[in-house]
């Protein structure tokens, strides 16, 4: 499909340098290197670095540009960064955030990205408690063909697959209506509205994984080193075994407990006693929030789940399932 050229006025963005109810707020800074896009607003931060919403006025469309900062990291830290844009600019596929441009100062890396303006697949889960299975297939089977590209054609593991590297384009969210069935404990969720078939539902269309910070190019090779959630962090991980591409597929199955019922399948307050669950695989299909899930949903689950890397699905396996 062909893109059509976006206008800055297309934002529907407030006057530069105010907020939405007019007051006055501090404008993004001018950064050496990037006089050819106009920042529009910070769309969030990280340890070292902060994405900005912009206008490439070169090439007339909306981007996403991560502005990291040099003088905070070190040598490793640097060629992470450098390793990152070298990896995504090899990467082409409607699943996968793309990198248009990458560029630095003295001070700054630049990486100007694919911007999807639905936001974080982790906001929506909050915001909806949980997903249907129909809206939840839909979003998992696009995260799946993106891994199985990385997968089987590029030799990348990505490492950190979670619902804050997953980002989509909103759609439209049409109403269920008034006589749309509640379950007695989630009298509080969030309509997600009618699914579409091939389109989508819950304001969720188009689906694409982002953040290759810690991605990494395997091609039947294993690693050790340390990397992930620990939410998201397969057993091997955590205890320090040699691992390979099964760790995505272990975060697959991660996000798809917790976009069926709204919570992780490993969570524990205290990082040791998560990181000995994630180890053992000790988490359960807990009521009332899985009684109306499907058994095959379920036994999905249980075969990314597996401790086990040798006895997990491959991408194959998971794409193969009858769910």
């Amino acid at each position: 499909m062909q893109e059509t050229a976006a206008h800055p006025d297309d934002f529907l963005l407030p006057p530069p340098g105010q907020n939405p109810d007019g007051s006055l707020k501090t404008p993004p800074p001018l950064y050496p290197g990037l006089e050819d896009f106009r920042l529009l607003e910070k769309m969030g931060d990280g340890a070292f670095s902060k994405v900005y919403k912009a206008y490439d006025l070169r090439h007339r469309r909306p981007v996403a540009i991560k502005v990291v900062r040099k003088y905070q990291l070190s040598n490793s830290q640097r060629a992470s960064v450098l390793k990152e844009a070298a990896i995504m600019r090899g990467l082409s596929h409607p699943n996968i955030a793309r990198l248009y441009g990458f560029r630095e100062s003295d001070d700054y890396y630049y990486l100007m990205l694919e911007l999807l303006t639905g936001g974080e697949l982790f906001h929506r889960i909050v915001k909806l408690t949980y997903f249907s299975e129909a809206l939840a297939r839909h979003v998992i089977l696009q995260v799946a063909e993106g891994i199985r590209y990385l997968h089987e054609e590029k030799g990348v593991v990505h490492r950190d697959i979670k619902p804050e590297n997953i980002l989509f384009e909103p759609i439209p969210i049409r109403p269920s209506g008034p006589n749309a069935p509640a379950a007695p404990y989630d009298e509080d969720k969030v309509d997600e509205g009618i699914f579409v078939d091939g389109v989508g539902g819950g304001g969720i269309g188009r689906v694409k994984i982002a953040d290759f910070g810690l991605s990494k190019e395997v091609w039947g090779e294993s690693t050790m080193t340390p990397c992930g959630t620990v939410g998201y962090t397969a057993p091997e991980i955590v205890k320090d075994e040699r691992y390979s591409m099964g760790v995505d597929m272990w975060a697959l199955g991660c996000v798809l407990y917790t976009m069926l019922c709204g919570f992780p399948p490993f969570y524990d307050e205290n990082v040791q006693m998560l990181t000995e669950k994630v180890a053992r695989g000790q988490y359960s299909f807990l009521s009332p929030w899985w009684d109306d899930i499907s058994t095959e949903a379920k036994d999905l689950i249980t075969h990314l789940l597996k401790v086990d890397p040798r006895e997990r699905y491959t991408i194959r396996e998971f794409l193969e399932h009858p769910w």
